[in-house]
C-alpha cells in the first residue's frame, strides 16, 4: 500500500498506523501508537481535523487537506480520506483514514520555512532552583509563556512539578551533588496551567551558564507513550474491526504464500468461516479450484520476486458456497523495517454482476449492430460533438465514403444537413440529449456529397452509448414520397385552377362581353359603339390568351428539364415585351453572364407572366420595370420590380393560394413552373416597408445539382 493508513479511537488516540505513516511523519511506530492524533498537528491544522472528526461521529466520510508536523518540525502536506468506524452495537468506535502525501506541491519557499521550525522537545536551564532559560516547546509543554516561566520564583517553579514527583526529583538533585550517578533518562510529571498532567522523559547534565554552574534538562513528552502497550493491543482489535467493516476481501501471506490473516469477508468465501482459521493455510487448502490456486500463488511469487505490485488482475474464483465468481485482485509487497519483502497484502472485490452485465451488453450490442447493419433505413448515434455510429444505409443516403464519415467533426456532421434545417434540428438534438421533451418525428433535408438534396423523415430517441449520452436516429428517405405528394398536389391545384378558370377568369370576361354588348345596342353615337366594340374585342382576346396559357401548361410536368441560359431567356423575354408598348421602360442588371440552370421551354413563360403582371396592374402612364440577375450561394435570383401601386401585406400572404385566387392564372402558372425547377418565388415591397411604391418578385432557381425540394 503506497499511502499512509491510520486508525484513531473515539478519544482521538492513534491506535494503528502502517509503516508508510511512520515514514511520512519520521516517527518510529512505537512513538506514534498511543499518542493523540493532535500530537502531530499544529493549532491551525488541529482545527481542520476537529471539524472533520465531528463528521465521523455523525457517520460521515470526508476528504480534506491537512499539514502534519513531522518529528523534526517539518510540515508534510497531505490529502486525508477519512471514514467512520462503528462497533457491532452501532456505536462510534473511531475513524480510519488513508493519508496521501502531496508534499510535492510545496515549493522551495516551504523548504526554507522548514529550516526555521523550532524544536518539538522542551529545553530548560535551571540555576539556583530557578528557570533561567526555557524554549517555546517547554513553555507549550507546561502551558505557560516563556516570560511567565522565567519570572517564577523557585517555589513557583517547583509548583510546576507534580506533588508526588517532587521528593523524587529532590533525591536526584541530592545524589547529583554527592557525585552519585543518577539514572538516565528519568521520568516525572508536570502540572499544566489548566490542571492537566503531562509525563516527560528527562535527560539532564551539569553545565556552566554565563560562568555559573547550572543544570540543563531536555524533556520529551511521553504522556501517551505510557499507555502505548495497552493501546497497541487494542489497535490490533481495531484493525481487525476495520478489516471486517470494509466491503473488500482482504488477506496477507508470508513469502511462501502461507496465510497469516484475513478479514471476515475473505474467511467466509474461502470456506474457513473465521479469520483465525486461515492462519497456516495455503490457497490449495481453500475453496478455490486448483487452477485458481495456482494462479493466486503465481501472482504472490511474482510480486515477491519483483517487489512490485500487481493491480486489477481479473480472475474466476470458485467460492465456499459453490458459487462461481469473478474477482478483481490487487496484490502489493509487504516489507519489514529493513525494507525487505516479507510477504504480500492482497485485496479484491467481487465483479461478478458487473461482468455479467458487460457480457449481456456485448451480446446486445452485437445483436443490435447486426440488425442496424442490415436495415434499409439509415441509423445514426450522435452526440453533440460527433458520430458514434452510422450504418451502411445512412452512408448510402449521404453518399460519403467511410474514410470521410468516420473522421467528421461536429461541424462536419452538421454540414450534411441543409442550411435552412440546421438550427431547428440542432435545437432538437440538444433538447433530446438534455432529456427535454421533443416530438420524435421530424422532416428535414440532407445534402449529398454530390450536392443533391434528399428529404428524410427521422425518429429520435435518447440512448446511452459507451457511457455517453447520445441521440439515436432512424432515418427514412422520403424524397420519392414528397415528389409524389407534390405532383399530386400540383394536379389537384391544376384541376381546381381549371374549375376556377371557368368560374372566375372566363366568366369575368364573358360578363364584360355581355355588358359591353348590351351598352353597344343602346348606344346612339357611333364613337361609343366603336369603344364598346373595342372592349368586347379585348375581352375576347383575353379569353383566348387565358385558354391558350392553360392549354400550353398542360404539358408542364411532362416536358423534360434541360440546361438553359437564364440571362439569354431574360433578354429575349424583355425584348418581346418591349415591342408591345413604348410606354414601358426596362432597366436590367446582370452580375453574371452565361448563367446555366436546369429548366425547360416554359422558362420564358415564367418570366413573361411576372413581367406582364408588373405591367398590366400598373395604372401609371410611365411604367418602369427593374430586372436584376444575381448569383447567391447555390443558386441565382431574378428580381423583377415595378413602380406600380404595390401589393398589400395581406394579399402577399395568399397571392399564390389557389383557394383564394388573388394572383390570377399568370402568377399561378409562374408558381407551378418555379416549383418544377425546384426553386422558390417570393414577393416583397420594392421599397422596404412601403407597400405602395411597387412590388418586387424574387425568383430563386438552383444551380445544376443543387436543387431544393419544397
Amino acid at each position: 500500500m503506497n499511502d499512509a493508513f491510520g486508525v484513531i479511537d473515539s478519544e482521538g488516540i492513534l491506535t494503528y498506523a502502517n509503516h508508510r505513516f511512520s515514514e511520512l511523519l519520521d516517527y518510529p511506530l512505537e512513538d506514534m501508537i498511543g499518542k493523540p492524533i493532535t500530537s502531530f498537528l499544529d493549532d491551525e491544522n488541529l482545527f481542520i481535523l476537529q471539524n472533520n472528526v465531528r463528521m465521523r461521529v455523525e457517520g460521515l466520510s470526508s476528504q480534506y487537506e491537512l499539514d502534519w508536523t513531522m518529528r523534526n518540525g517539518k510540515k508534510v502536506h497531505t490529502i486525508v480520506s477519512g471514514t467512520p468506524l462503528f462497533g457491532e452495537d452501532g456505536s462510534h468506535q473511531g475513524s480510519f483514514a488513508v493519508v496521501t502525501d502531496i508534499s510535492w506541491r510545496i515549493d522551495a519557499e516551504m523548504k526554507y520555512k522548514l529550516l526555521a521550525e523550532q524544536s518539538i522537545q522542551g529545553l530548560t536551564i535551571i540555576q539556583n532552583d530557578q528557570y533561567v532559560y526555557v524554549n517555546p516547546a517547554f513553555a507549550f509543554l507546561v502551558g505557560y509563556t516563556v516570560d511567565e516561566i522565567l519570572s517564577m520564583s523557585p517555589e513557583e517553579g517547583w509548583d510546576l512539578i507534580h506533588p508526588d514527583d517532587r521528593k523524587y526529583l529532590l533525591q536526584l538533585a541530592s545524589d547529583r551533588r554527592s557525585g552519585i550517578k543518577i539514572p538516565m533518562p528519568y521520568e516525572y510529571r508536570f502540572v499544566r496551567r489548566d490542571g492537566s498532567v503531562r509525563w516527560v522523559q528527562a535527560f539532564s547534565g551539569d553545565i556552566e551558564y554565563e560562568g555559573i554552574p547550572a543544570l540543563q534538562v531536555m524533556l520529551i513528552d511521553i504522556t501517551e507513550a505510557k499507555s502505548t502497550e495497552a493501546r497497541l493491543r487494542s489497535s490490533q482489535e481495531m484493525l481487525q474491526t476495520v478489516m471486517n467493516t470494509i466491503p473488500e476481501y482482504v488477506f496477507w501471506k508470508d513469502i511462501d504464500s502461507i496465510y497469516l490473516g484475513c478479514n471476515e469477508n475473505f474467511a467466509l468465501v474461502s470456506g474457513v468461516d473465521t479469520p483465525d482459521n486461515i492462519v497456516g493455510k495455503t490457497d490449495f487448502d481453500l475453496a478455490w479450484r486448483d487452477v485458481e490456486a495456482e494462479l493466486f500463488k503465481a501472482l504472490d511469487q511474482e510480486v515477491i520476486r519483483t517487489d512490485r505490485p500487481h493491480m486489477n488482475v481479473i480472475s474466476p474464483q470458485r467460492q465456499a458456497d459453490d458459487r462461481d465468481a469473478w474477482i478483481e485482485i490487487n496484490i502489493v509487497p509487504l516489507h519489514n523495517e529493513e525494507d525487505k519483502v516479507i510477504g504480500v497484502l492482497g485485496t479484491y472485490h467481487d465483479i461478478t454482476e458487473k461482468r455479467i452485465a458487460e457480457d449481456n451488453l456485448i451480446k446486445s450490442e452485437a445483436k443490435y449492430r447486426s440488425l442496424a447493419e442490415q436495415s434499409v433505413q439509415g441509423i445514426t448515434i450522435l452526440t453533440a460533438d460527433k458520430f458514434l455510429y452510422y450504418n451502411p444505409a445512412f452512408k448510402e443516403l449521404v453518399r460519403y465514403p467511410d474514410e470521410e464519415l468516420s473522421i467528421m467533426s461536429a461541424d462536419d456532421v452538421w454540414d450534411l444537413v441543409h442550411p435552412d434545417d440546421r438550427q431547428e434540428l440542432r435545437k432538437r438534438m440538444e433538447d433530446k440529449i438534455a432529456g427535454r421533451s421533443v416530438p420524435p418525428r421530424y422532416e428535414y433535408r440532407f445534402i449529398r456529397k454530390s450536392g443533391d438534396i434528399r428529404w428524410v423523415e427521422s425518429f429520435t430517441s435518447r440512448v446511452e452509448y459507451g457511457g455517453t449520452s447520445a441521440v439515436q436516429t432512424v432515418i427514412v428517405d422520403i424524397t420519392g414520397r414528397r415528389e409524389s405528394e407534390r405532383e399530386l398536389r400540383v394536379a389537384k391545384d391544376r384541376a381546381l385552377l381549371y374549375l376556377d378558370l371557368m368560374g372566375h377568369d372566363l366568366a369575368q370576361q364573358l360578363q364584360v362581353i355581355l355588358n359591353s354588348a348590351a351598352l353597344m345596342r343602346s348606344a346612339v353615337d357611333e364613337s361609343n359603339k366603336e369603344s364598346f366594340m373595342k372592349v368586347i374585342g379585348d375581352a375576347v382576346r383575353r379569353c383566348a390568351r387565358i385558354i391558350e396559357e392553360a392549354k400550353v401548361t398542360e404539358q408542364l410536368l411532362s416536358i423534360p428539364i434541360r440546361e438553359r441560359k437564364l440571362d439569354e431567356a431574360i433578354e429575349s423575354t424583355i425584348k418581346a415585351m418591349s415591342k408591345r408598348s413604348e410606354s414601358i421602360t426596362f432597366e436590367t442588371s446582370y452580375s453574371s453572364r452565361n448563367v446555366i440552370i436546369e429548366a425547360d421551354d416554359f422558362l420564358e413563360l415564367l418570366l413573361s407572366n411576372i413581367l406582364m403582371n408588373a405591367i398590366e396592374h400598373n395604372p401609371k402612364d410611365e411604367k418602369k420595370v427593374w430586372v436584376e440577375l444575381t448569383e447567391v450561394d447555390i443558386g441565382y435570383v431574378v428580381s423583377i420590380a415595378d413602380n406600380g401601386m404595390g401589393i398589400s401585406d395581406s394579399v402577399k400572404a395568399s397571392l399564390f393560394d389557389t383557394s383564394r385566387r388573388f394572383g390570377g392564372l399568370g402568377l399561378h402558372t409562374a408558381h407551378y413552373i418555379v416549383e418544377k425547377y425546384n426553386g422558390l418565388i417570393e414577393i416583397h415591397d420594392r421599397v422596404a416597408g412601403d407597400s405602395t411604391q411597387g412590388a418586387e418578385f424574387r425568383i430563386w432557381i438552383p444551380k445544376p445539382g443543387n436543387s431544393v425540394d419544397t
